[in-house]
């Protein structure tokens, strides 16, 4: 699977963790080995914890079961279902000082932990940084060896403006635990755009940075949650949208339109 490294001969609370790594299972049970070896072959992986958060019984916690021995390593019953509630209880049980999420059918380049929280570390302004995917349409491929054939999700730069227009974010961020403290945790209310959400919520205090290259594999799924129901996805846009009304309305006033003087129909 991946170099699983045994825990120094220290106390638990002893050991400096840099990043702890969200794996919210799903129910997608045959994709998490390889996952997990995206993760162990990390080069920050003795200062990385991975916490798998899975839910209560099927095969997923078969799966589970199979990886707990390495000390890298935690699992953590969900009691109900839903991506957020899964990433909520990750990071209330996360040491890391940063945190990123991985999906099982995604895979990072074997720096990528590294890379992210060098520049978090170099910009301490910032309170998350994205870089850019390459994209394939076959599960289980390998940042090393996949048929993306170049094709790649090529982010732009940050600005509050471009995130408002659309996810600018990506697969594969990383951001400093402690903005929970100020911007609160994911809203479980929402099925798939729960992320976006608290980007555009963080973004109202903080900054964010693009790294220009690709540092994971994004695995184009037609099951995707976002995919499954577009109606779904749509009515969570809009919900969006009705939030953050305000930071159009100051997009649309410096582009010199004034919706107060908008008739209605």
């Amino acid at each position: 699977m991946g170099r699983c490294v045994p825990r120094a001969e220290t106390s638990e609370d002893d050991v400096v963790i840099t990043v702890t790594v969200l794996v919210a299972t799903r129910e997608r049970e045959s994709l998490l080995p390889g996952c997990l070896a995206s993760l162990l072959r990390q080069t920050l992986v003795d200062r990385t914890e991975i916490l798998i958060i899975h839910g209560p019984g099927g095969r997923d916690l078969e799966a589970v079961r199979a990886v707990q021995p390495c000390p890298t390593i935690r699992c953590i019953p969900a009691p109900r279902p839903g991506l957020y509630v899964a990433w909520n209880i990750g990071i209330g049980e996360a040491r890391g000082r940063y945190l990123a999420t991985l999906n099982s059918d995604d895979r990072l380049r074997a720096d990528a932990l590294a890379v992210m929280a060098d520049a978090l570390d170099a910009h301490p302004d910032v309170c998350l940084v994205y870089g850019d995917s390459l994209v394939t349409e076959r599960a289980d491929e390998t940042f090393e060896h996949n048929s993306s054939n170049g094709r790649r999700l090529s982010w732009p730069e940050y600005s509050h403006r471009a995130l408002l227009a659309r996810c600018i974010v990506g697969p594969h961020p990383m951001w400093r635990r402690e903005v929970h403290a100020r911007a609160g945790l994911f809203d479980e209310t929402f099925e798939s755009a729960g992320d976006y959400e608290f980007w555009l919520r963080l973004a109202e205090r903080e900054r964010m940075l693009h790294l220009p290259e690709p540092l994971g594999l994004y695995h184009e799924n037609p099951d995707g949650l976002s995919r499954v129901s577009p109606e779904r996805a749509m009515r969570e846009r809009v919900r969006i949208v009705q939030r953050y009304l305000h930071r159009y309305h100051d997009i649309a006033r410096a582009r010199g339109w004034h919706p107060s003087r908008t008739r209605s129909c």
